[in-house]
């Protein structure tokens, strides 16, 4: 993002309104690359008129957006071309958004926001014209007022409470932040930042005392469960009686995330199976799926980054 004078506030508006298919979704991949980070964009229902509306100064952005049906995907690759590391601060007033993040999926409808890092891989698909917002949050910004948060935060309620105040303040912000100067806009999006940081930490103070419990009941689930293919952390949660975000939140803290303990104790299963003679007639594919892994290559590849062996080698041993 080009840097513009302190004392400008900058309003911009896009639009692919009378583009053809192909044109109106090149137009829309560089927008949105250009705006926010480097993304891949599909369009599965073809092409359609979009409109954008960007206020930001040097310090802050805010985007506003109504599109045709779009999914966005960041992965390692674009990670390694852009270097951005910030949050994306995601709200829609209309429509719903999909946001899928570390093997969980997650439905964001109007009245609740994700928090979500660039500097790991996301996917995100909003319904046709569902009308979005994102505030771009730098990293250091908002860890200064959180700093225990390390990963994707959803769904965050903003319908009541502080919630709401921060819903009604990032409303106001779109309407009338083209009529307020770059101190006024920077100022009120840095207490927007303020709150939205009071408001996931709060839900953090509010499990504190649980951590520990929820942390051994995730992980006795899991083992319990690590062969079943569709494992994430929305049917733990569900399972378990707790939401995604206490999920994220009490791994995050022991240090690990709700996909790399799931891969951990399938690998530990397939160890123990492929070292026991009751398995021993099974096929390592078969086995593979067996343990809850949907690609036997993908299943070789992780088995001997852990434990320096391949299935195979490690039968024949």
């Amino acid at each position: 993002m080009t840097a513009v004078p302190e004392t400008a506030l900058c309003t911009d508006a896009s639009s692919t309104q009378g583009l053809t298919p192909g044109d109106s979704r090149e137009r829309w991949r560089q927008i949105v690359t250009t705006y926010q980070c480097t993304m891949t964009c599909d369009f599965p229902d073809g092409a359609g008129t979009s409109d954008l509306q960007r206020l930001r100064t040097d310090r802050n952005q805010v985007l506003a957006w109504q599109s045709p049906r779009v999914r966005y995907r960041r992965d390692a690759r674009h990670m390694r071309q852009d270097g951005i590391d910030a949050y994306i601060f995601f709200v829609p007033t209309s429509g719903t958004a999909e946001i899928d993040i570390e093997a969980s999926r997650t439905s964001l409808r109007p009245g609740h926001g994700a928090l979500v890092a660039t500097n790991q891989p996301f996917d995100v698909t909003h319904t046709p014209y569902a009308s979005l917002r994102a505030i771009t949050i730098e990293r250091r910004t908002f860890q200064q007022g959180l700093p225990q948060v390390c990963g994707p935060v959803a769904p965050i309620n903003l319908q009541t409470g502080l919630g709401g105040i921060v819903h009604d303040l990032l409303n106001s912000a779109v309407r009338t932040g083209s009529q307020l100067s770059a101190h006024e806009f920077d100022a009120v999006l840095d207490r927007l930042v303020q709150l939205v940081c009071v408001l996931v930490g709060t839900e953090m103070l509010d499990a504190g005392d649980h951590f520990s419990e929820i942390e051994g009941a995730i992980r006795r689930y899991v083992r319990d469960n690590a062969h079943e293919p569709d494992l994430n952390s929305e049917l733990i949660a569900t399972a378990l009686g707790w939401s995604v975000r206490q999920i994220q939140l009490a791994l995050q803290r022991s240090g690990t995330t709700c996909r790399d303990l799931i891969k951990n104790e399938r690998l530990s299963l397939a160890h123990d199976r492929l070292s026991s003679p009751g398995y021993h007639r099974m096929p390592i594919t078969e086995l593979a799926y067996h343990c809850g892994f949907s690609s036997p290559a993908r299943f070789s590849t992780a088995f001997k980054e852990r434990f320096g062996l391949t299935p195979r080698e490690l039968r024949d041993a």
